[in-house]
């Protein structure tokens, strides 16, 4: 069994004797959805399986806590035959069962790498075991224990955590100018993470319309209107964007800005206003607009902070139907 990242290519390869062909049958989440026959090349057969399970992942934002995230199970049957096509002797092997992360594995880490269940760390902190948080807010961290992913709650006040083999250090950040921003996303490794936004933070709403020019003349009276809508706007719509701004970070928390970046599925944590002219903090799920990112270096730059702009990922008006 192996934990693998359905982000990337998993490749299941069949070399068993002198067989012609090979059949898959691919269950997800307790359903079979593929039955996948294939003829071997040189009695090697090969099934590709992260992609098809990758559509049956449902995004998950953690709940309030990050206690929640989503996997799908896998499993597999495969049956070799000595002929093409799935003829002559059939056999069938083992099941083999998978669990597939919301994750991906880097290029150089070439073919079918997965999550080695003795790998504790799960939360992305670019190496480092370190996690910056507000003064006298709670959090959660994610690692490996038993070969299962497990989270760790960290306390208002506490300074480090010890996660399964490691502690990460936790750094608290006073912020009395600006309200930090919650930001949680699902991270590299398939798990939901919080990163926060201590710095100025900008709200600005952008719309776009289309238009018809209409006829406002009225034929009883030979005349028309002067308040009438010539330049008639219809399907206004707008999105919300957010500028965000890190705090001053260490320099490995460059491949953490990056995972955000890299990230599928990411929601902030803000005030949010209804039609009723009420507030209320509410989770917006949003996508990363800041498509590139120079990463800085103490030598560099001599400090670490970013910029990133995100979006809310749905219309500022109720248009579902």
């Amino acid at each position: 069994m192996a934990n693998i990242l359905l982000r990337s290519p998993y490749f299941v390869t069949i070399t068993t004797g002198s067989h012609l062909s090979a059949q898959m049958a691919l269950t997800i989440d307790g359903a079979l959805r593929y039955t996948i026959l294939k003829n071997a090349t040189s009695n090697r057969t090969v099934f590709e399986i992260s992609s098809l399970a990758r559509d049956y992942f449902t995004a998950n934002y953690g709940g309030s806590d990050g206690s929640s995230f989503d996997t799908v199970s896998i499993a597999y049957v495969i049956t070799t035959f000595t002929a093409v096509d799935g003829g002559g002797t059939g056999t069938i092997q083992t099941t083999v069962n998978h669990t597939g992360f919301y994750g991906y594995s880097m290029f150089w880490d070439s073919a079918n790498s997965d999550i080695d269940p003795d790998d504790a760390a799960l939360t992305n902190t670019g190496g480092t075991n370190k996690i910056y948080l507000p003064d006298n807010t709670a959090s959660f961290v994610y690692a490996m224990a038993s070969g299962t992913a497990t989270r760790y709650a960290v306390s208002t006040s506490a300074s480090s955590v010890s996660a399964s083999t490691i502690t990460y250090s936790v750094e608290r950040v006073c912020s009395a100018k600006y309200t930090p921003i919650q930001m949680r996303f699902i991270n590299k490794n398939g798990m939901p993470q919080d990163h926060y936004f201590f710095l100025k933070n900008v709200e600005s709403v952008n719309t776009k319309s289309e238009q018809f020019k209409r006829n406002i003349f009225v034929q009883s009276t030979s005349s028309y209107g002067i308040q009438d809508h010539q330049m008639q706007t219809f399907n206004k719509t707008g999105k919300k964007r957010f500028t965000l701004n890190t705090n001053y970070l260490v320099e490995a928390y460059n491949e953490v800005i990056q995972d955000i970046m890299l990230s599928e599925y990411v929601w902030i944590y803000i005030n949010t206003f209804t039609h009723t002219d009420s507030i209320s903090l509410k989770w917006h799920p949003v996508n990363v607009v800041t498509s590139s990112l120079t990463k800085k270096t103490s030598v560099n730059d001599k400090l670490t902070q970013y910029t990133l702009e995100v979006e809310d990922a749905n219309d500022v008006i109720n248009n579902i139907v």
